[in-house]
């Protein structure tokens, strides 16, 4: 509120215009009443910012392990499996060495490079105060990104030295442990924003969906280490293409919420088994007769073109209200803000009319 005294110099200078006096200047005095500040108005602005930086979340020890196992991983990962710090074979050799009539094509293989930018992206945006204490992060991730990475590098240790029952054990690791990530961030509460979906949920869903196309793959390759006949490779990469597919369905039309980037990958990976078997190498032609090769080949092109069907046939069921997961759980909350109203105002008829007055009356 202006003051008597800051309003003085103004009254003065209007009266003198009306006497015929000279116009008093007025300007400096003015700018000095708008212009002075409030020592008490700089102290609680002060505070303000005091406040609000105490109250920006901190980062804590997951934050920082979560940053560190994925540098662990790439640079191990890349520097074993693939530049010959140890000088073993390549990941790539040992595929073909391996190879088994459920070994897609090497092009499947630059999915890692999505996984790697995406898990990226993840672990230095989870260090932004937006995100840093975020359900997802903390409740979601937890400690298991820290187990994805040390049991990845173990199995391009154990992979690499060629200790394949030791790699079998580590990838079914990683896709326990990725899909416990999976199971806790669908149980989290969500905010519903594509930043949650893309930064915070996708980069393990991918990775999850290739790691349990890899672990199929990783059987096959133990029943190859183990020398058994061609009809007990034919076997088993029939039943890894059947689970593959039961797991599929499962993720699309058993699980509530979908997860629609495990069934694309998976697709994705029964694609690229069609395309290896098109042209087969020479351990695979020298193994199994053409009908044979040929009868899985095409099981696996089939099998991704289900999937893709599958994926279509679960979106047009999002139309139907009783199928759409998400436009019912926006019903109910609904529900309960309608239900809540209700009974805040029954509760406040149940209050006696008497303590209501005693309240006006304070």
């Amino acid at each position: 509120m202006t003051s008597i005294e800051e309003t003085a110099p103004i009254a003065a200078a209007a009266a003198a215009v009306e006497d015929g006096a000279p116009p008093v200047e007025v300007d400096e005095a003015v700018a000095a009443t708008t212009d002075s500040s409030n020592p008490a108005d700089d102290e609680n602005a002060g505070d303000d910012n005091a406040n609000t930086n105490a109250n920006k979340p901190k980062l804590n020890h997951k934050n920082y392990l979560n940053l560190l196992s994925y540098i662990a991983n790439i640079v191990l990962v890349y520097g074993v499996g693939n530049a010959r710090w140890l000088g073993t074979p390549t990941n790539g050799e040992l595929s073909d060495k391996y190879q088994t009539l459920v070994t897609p094509n090497s092009a499947a293989f630059t999915i890692w490079a999505v996984i790697f930018v995406s898990q990226g992206v993840f672990a230095l945006l989870q260090l932004l105060p937006r995100l840093r204490d975020h359900p997802m992060v903390q409740q979601g991730v937890s400690y298991w990104y820290m187990l994805v990475a040390a049991t990845q590098i173990g199995w391009t240790f154990t992979f690499a030295y060629e200790i394949i029952v030791a790699s079998l054990v580590c990838m079914l690791l990683i896709w326990v442990s990725l899909i416990a990530i999976l199971y806790r961030q669908y149980y989290t509460e969500s905010d519903g924003k594509l930043l949650e979906f893309w930064v915070l949920r996708f980069p393990f869903a991918i990775h999850a969906g290739w790691i349990t196309a890899a672990s199929a793959l990783n059987v096959n390759v133990q029943v190859v280490d183990m020398e058994v006949s061609a009809s007990m490779q034919l076997a088993v990469a029939i039943v890894s293409l059947a689970v593959l597919h039961a797991v599929s369905v499962w993720v699309l039309f058993n699980i509530p919420r979908p997860n629609w980037t495990m069934a694309c990958v998976l697709s994705w990976a029964f694609g690229w088994i069609y395309v290896e078997l098109d042209d087969p190498i020479e351990k695979i032609t020298t193994t199994f007769d053409p009908d044979t090769i040929g009868g899985v080949k095409y099981a696996a092109i089939t099998v991704s073109f289900i999937i893709i069907a599958q994926i279509l046939i679960r979106l047009v069921l999002l139309a139907i209200t009783s199928c759409n997961p998400y436009r019912a759980r926006v019903n109910v909350v609904e529900d309960e803000e309608e239900n809540g109203g209700v009974d805040e105002q029954a509760e406040t008829k149940e209050v006696p009319s008497g303590l209501v007055i005693e309240e006006n009356k304070v």
